[in-house]
């Protein structure tokens, strides 16, 4: 940061210049800061509903300019109450987090996958060729996340229901894509759990 004052003599003309300079460097690292953690889940560092939105938004912009499709993908974890029940918070957040890096894993890299409730998430798959395309990452996402998660020599077993809606074909609104998939997501848990449901 660099500020400049003029000195002037008794003619009011200039005659010299004073500059003081000031390292913020620190400011706007506390500033990043801040804007992380507005953005972020402060347990799994995935972004956060917040965050979601404006990566939803974009989704659709980017979709609607490309003519392509995406899949909203809100998944809840099965099995995950009595882990937390029997083994306290800290096993299951540890679990949470483990479930947050597998998650990582399978999601490409112009993909969203954010945290938005306890054992809930919602994973944005961007230009889809075909619900083929979907189909084939939710497989992998449900196999990924039935993988026995070991814990201070425990195995713990979860896996996830997820409900789908599909850009433009079901809503091009954002709040009503996650309502689609929230409500498929429950549809999935009625049909038995560990699987997935398209809205429709």
């Amino acid at each position: 940061w660099l500020a400049l004052s003029t000195i002037k003599n008794e003619r009011n003309e200039v005659i010299n210049f004073i500059g003081i300079f000031s390292n913020i460097s620190s400011l706007i690292q506390n500033q990043l800061e801040l804007e992380y953690i507005a953005h972020h889940d402060a347990l799994t560092k995935l972004p956060n509903r917040m965050l979601l939105a404006d990566r939803l938004d974009q989704a659709i912009h980017q979709a609607s300019r490309k003519k392509q499709q995406f899949a909203v993908c809100f998944l809840d974890l099965d099995g995950f109450k009595p882990v937390n029940d029997n083994y306290g918070h800290a096993i299951g957040d540890k679990l949470l987090c483990e479930v947050s890096e597998r998650i990582k894993l399978v999601v490409r890299g112009n993909d969203t996958v954010a945290r938005v409730g306890g054992d809930e998430f919602v994973a944005i798959f961007n230009e889809l060729n075909s619900v083929e395309d979907c189909q084939y990452l939710l497989d992998r996402l449900l196999k990924t996340i039935s993988q026995p998660i070991t814990i201070k020599h425990n195995n713990h077993h979860v896996s996830a229901s997820i409900g789908v809606s599909l850009f433009p074909s079901d809503s091009n609104k954002p709040e009503t894509l996650l309502h689609l998939a929230d409500t498929a997501m429950y549809e999935a848990k009625r049909q038995g759990k560990s699987r997935y449901h398209f809205h429709g």
